[in-house]
């Protein structure tokens, strides 16, 4: 056999493998919109969201009890285990209420639990809702599940919610199935090899059907808002998407900014009812060829809603610092932004990398200069663990009637 017949039967086996896998998993789900997710300039994913009623609007999406499900196949050598987990705690805090958080405790911290696995180049990661529950699987092996269907369109706001990944991101899902053909092809063509998904079906095992006891604890939540100030920046309100991502206001905010930090303000506790989720068996974590054993910090309900407030409460605090540069205002310029900020457990900036930058200098200097405008940062709450914490800083730039 010729070495070109040899490429072509190869290509051919990861096409069709792909689509088994979607197939089976997802046989009354349609493929809704494909688009890939970047970091520093390098493609970290791809991503596919499928419906069974195929849509451009994202609340339709959100709100139909159907079966519904999204994939990650990964593009990059090895994807970050705590910066994946990390993406979803953070997508979920900034795009929901905190009594929706609440109520969902316990489940968040089931399925950020099940995040263990190191992904690598051609795995595929999925989240499958059916009218019952939601399934968690690895290369087509179940990882976990969790016996609520809401969990699945709560997560589902991190990729199409009010304040997605960036505006682009969400746009490419929301395709109502009409798929440019270079995404489609890559998402299609992303797949394990066979060794790689008999590997993982190996370490995990079969699920168990028991509560981790983690994820039985009950959460005391003190939700933290900031102190009331007149807004420079027009934060959307939790829940279904209604308009663009995190939006500078119109006019361009005086030089001045405050530098006193928020104080913070408690709301009544409330202890989320437990949901009955299964994950993998515990001794199964320990596979070193499978499992990433740097990633050790078991959440509970309540340490995930404590990470979740104090990740919502410094977004917002950075936000309090930003400015439209007076000439790219002027102008018209306008641009997406992510950072990645670290700080210490004092507050102290350590690190900011910028992660997505927009077309605009101006724009990417301001935001990194929002930053270190707004140092110190409230300081590590006790319950969040580490010697630092690193978060992303989202922004739109964006010029609102004019």
């Amino acid at each position: 056999m010729n070495i070109r017949k040899l490429i072509f039967i190869k290509s051919l086996v990861f096409i069709l493998t792909s689509l088994f896998l979607a197939k089976n998993l997802y046989a009354e789900a349609l493929l809704n919109g494909v688009t890939t997710h970047s970091e520093l300039g390098t493609e970290q994913f791809v991503a596919g969201l499928f419906a069974s009623t195929l849509s451009k609007n994202a609340s339709s999406i959100l709100t139909a009890n159907e079966e519904k499900a999204i994939e990650v196949r990964v593009l990059a050598d090895r994807l970050s285990t705590r910066r994946f987990k990390r993406m979803w705690i953070e997508g979920m805090a900034i795009n929901a209420s905190p009594q929706e958080l609440e109520k969902q405790a316990n489940n968040m911290a089931a399925f950020s639990n099940m995040l263990r696995v190191k992904l690598k180049r051609g795995d595929i990661f999925a989240v499958r809702r059916s009218v019952d529950d939601v399934s968690v699987l690895v290369n087509g092996t179940q990882i976990g599940l969790i016996e609520d269907p809401a969990f699945f369109d709560l997560l589902l706001r991190t990729w199409i919610g009010p304040v997605p990944l960036s505006s682009d991101f969400r746009d490419e899902l929301l395709s109502e199935g009409v798929i440019k053909s270079g995404p489609l092809a890559l998402f299609e063509q992303t797949a394990p090899t066979a060794e790689r998904r008999d590997a993982i079906a190996a370490a995990i095992g079969p699920v168990t059907s028991t509560t981790s006891e983690s994820t039985k604890a009950a959460a005391a939540a003190a939700a933290t808002t900031v102190a009331a100030v007149k807004p420079k920046i027009d934060v959307p309100a939790p829940g279904l998407p209604k308009a663009d991502q995190t939006k500078i206001a119109l006019a361009p905010p005086k030089v001045d900014t405050p530098t006193a930090t928020p104080t913070p303000e408690a709301t009544p506790k409330a202890t989320p009812t437990p949901q009955k989720v299964a994950i993998a068996p515990k001794q199964e974590i320990l596979d070193e060829s499978i499992f990433d054993e740097e990633e050790d910090i078991e959440f509970t309900a309540e340490s995930l809603l404590k990470e979740q407030l104090y990740y919502t409460q410094l977004a917002k605090y950075t936000h309090k610092f930003l400015q439209y540069p007076q000439r790219a205002w002027d102008r018209g310029r306008e641009g997406n932004i992510r950072l990645r900020v670290t700080i210490d457990r004092d507050g102290k900036v350590i690190n900011t990398e910028l992660l997505e930058e927009a077309r605009y200098r101006s724009l990417n200097r301001e935001a990194q200069d929002a930053v270190k405008r707004a140092s110190p940062y409230p300081p590590m709450p006790e319950e969040v663990s580490g010697k630092d914490y690193s978060f992303t800083f989202r922004v739109a730039f964006k010029i609102v009637n004019r």
